[in-house]
């Protein structure tokens, strides 16, 4: 394609690299006048997509999708701002400016600058020179200037303008006679005017005088009126003290009553709280009769609990459920409020890593001890290990000693396509290993052999750009194959693996509306096929897989769990959780 337009910013003009998220996919530098495509967000210089559409084709180059002129739209002010922000080289650099500029300032600066070149204007000599050099040049250096004579007639010069101005002074007077002729022409006129503007002023003062006359007429009304309205306020007055003694009558017995409802409350609570602790303290006997038993620190209760921590609304609380009683414990609290951080279970640890605490994205991991059971005596300790960066909405799997990360919002709200490798013994190293072929936040994944299945999910902070993409990621061969679609774009939805399927449960749809659907994936095939739907709708959701039964908790503006047994093929109720939870973490224990 020929470059008779303007490309993008040349990388070398800049005082550092510029993101590659931030160059133009046509002529691969850094954004001019940046727009992009509606449905997919690529970004391109204005000028080099609206040449493509004119010479190629009225497709996306990226995307393919249709796309004109017309349709092109501004990128998000976050992209803007960010471009405007660099520093860059004056365009005249290769004359001699060294001025570094941000990107926003560079037009005016370009406008002033020194060392733009002009054209030397003394005529026969057309040398280009700087504009800072352009006076002395044409004045002092060029071989074509001109040279003032004091002896070619400066005098009769003179004396012959002077009396053309003479001649041109006279014909002014004339035409100033003539003006000042038309001006007592005028003031005659003025004069009459103002005449017949008295006549009506003084037909206008009769006028107002019988206005003022129906005023005051109106005045005497109104003074009779707010009497009236004092009577009505004083009525009014006389029955509000009545209402408020019958009001304070009233609350006067609402207050005993709720004082007698508050003893009751206490007593229940009180009884309550003594039953809860003689169940947990049964319960905590058992296990240690079990566990003596079978002789190993896990036994009788492998594959018996689920541990769920944090959520949306502020909430820093966390609590394990016994699934054999159906009994839900409140265990001790995470030291911050916080949402949308991916879990997993290592060296006997229960440890949440990334997330949202009080609106900023932490790259810290916290961990409790689970072994023999966590309890409220357990405090949560840092983990020494941390994410590459800042994240939350990512998700994560453990696949021997280590942690892969996947996607996820970072500090700025934008959304990562990066694979890391996070190493869970020291020393902690960190390392990318590799990319994805979009950005996705808000999906997830599942371990299968040496593969991570990657699902679903959103590539922008709007459901709009919901994925129904699936990836498998090989860890040894460190490949990514793109796998057959799931049945529809979905995000914010809860996956676990069932034998040779990853089960996709509930979630966001693309008009942000909560699902109860349920999908079973064969991570083999790519086959899937619809489960009977749950009996809430659930958007930002957890499940696991305990006992042979999917059991799947929370979501938006939910407390409520479910199970499902594919021997009765059927979902069923089980206690609620203690507390409201929507993008919390569970896993079991």
């Amino acid at each position: 394609m020929a470059s008779n337009y303007q490309l993008g910013y040349d990388d070398e003009r800049f005082e550092s690299i510029v993101n590659r998220n931030f160059h133009c996919l046509i002529c691969f530098n850094v954004l001019k006048d940046p727009v992009m495509c509606r449905r997919n967000q690529h970004y391109f210089c204005r000028g080099c997509i609206t040449e493509h559409l004119r010479r190629n084709s009225h497709t996306c180059p990226t995307c393919a999708d249709e796309l004109s002129v017309e349709t092109l739209q501004d990128v998000p002010r976050i992209v803007k701002d960010y471009l405007d922000e660099l520093s860059i080289r004056c365009d005249h650099y290769d004359r001699g400016c060294r001025e570094l500029v941000q990107l926003q300032n560079l037009k005016r600066h370009v406008a002033e600058c020194g060392f733009t070149p002009v054209a030397c204007g003394n005529q026969g000599c057309g040398e280009t020179i700087s504009k800072r050099d352009r006076t002395y040049h044409e004045s002092e250096l060029c071989q074509f200037r001109k040279l003032k004579c004091h002896n070619c007639g400066e005098i009769s010069t003179m004396m012959a303008g002077m009396e053309t101005k003479m001649a041109n002074l006279d014909t002014n007077q004339a035409d100033m006679r003539t003006k000042l002729a038309n001006v007592s022409t005028e003031m005659t006129d003025v004069k009459t005017k103002l005449t017949n503007t008295n006549t009506k002023l003084t037909t206008m003062d009769t006028k107002m005088a019988d206005v003022k006359t129906k005023m005051a007429q109106t005045d005497t009304k109104l003074e009779n009126l707010d009497t009236k309205l004092k009577n009505v306020d004083t009525k009014v007055t006389n029955l509000q003290v009545n209402v408020e003694a019958k009001f304070e009558a009233v609350n006067n017995e609402v207050r005993g009553m709720k004082m007698s409802l508050n003893e009751v409350k206490n007593g229940f609570d009180q009884l309550k709280e003594a039953v809860l602790e003689k169940i947990e303290s049964k319960e905590r006997k058992q296990e240690e009769i079990t566990r003596d038993v079978s002789g190993t620190a896990s036994g009788g209760r492998e594959n018996q609990h689920i541990f769920v921590a944090g959520g949306l609304l502020k909430n820093n609380s966390v609590e394990i459920f016994n699934y054999r009683q159906r009994l839900w414990s409140l265990l001790k609290h995470m030291p911050v409020k916080g949402h949308d951080a991916s879990s997993f279970v290592y060296n006997n640890h229960v440890t949440l890593a990334g997330g949202d605490c009080n609106r900023a994205a932490v790259d810290n991991m916290i961990q409790m001890k689970i072994h023999p059971i966590p309890d409220l005596s357990i405090n949560w300790n840092d983990f020494g290990a941390k994410l590459p960066v800042k994240l939350f909405a990512h998700s994560s799997v453990v696949y021997k000693d280590s942690l892969f990360v996947t996607g996820g919002y970072n500090v700025e709200y934008i959304i990562s396509d990066c694979i890391y490798e996070v190493q869970l013994k020291p020393p902690y190293a960190v390392k990318l290993v590799s990319k994805m072929p979009e950005p996705r936040a808000r999906h997830n994944t599942v371990l299968c052999d040496d593969s991570i299945l990657i699902v679903g999910g959103k590539k922008s902070l709007s459901s709009e750009y919901n994925l129904d993409s699936v990836l498998s990621y090989d860890i040894k061969k460190n490949e990514c194959q793109q796998l057959p679609a799931l049945p529809y774009p979905v995000s914010e939805m809860a996956t676990v693996k069932w034998a040779e399927n990853v089960v996709i449960i509930g979630g966001a749809s693309k008009d942000e509306k909560a699902l109860n659907n349920v999908i079973i994936y064969n991570m083999k095939t790519g086959n899937s096929h619809m489960l009977p739907p749950m009996l809430h709708k659930r958007r930002g959701c957890m499940a696991v897989v305990i006992e042979n039964t999917i059991v799947v908790l929370g979501g938006q503006g939910l407390k409520s769990v479910e199970g499902f047994s594919f021997q009765s093929y059927l979902w069923e109720e089980l206690p609620d959780m203690k507390e409201l939870r929507y993008s919390a973490t569970a896993v079991v224990i």
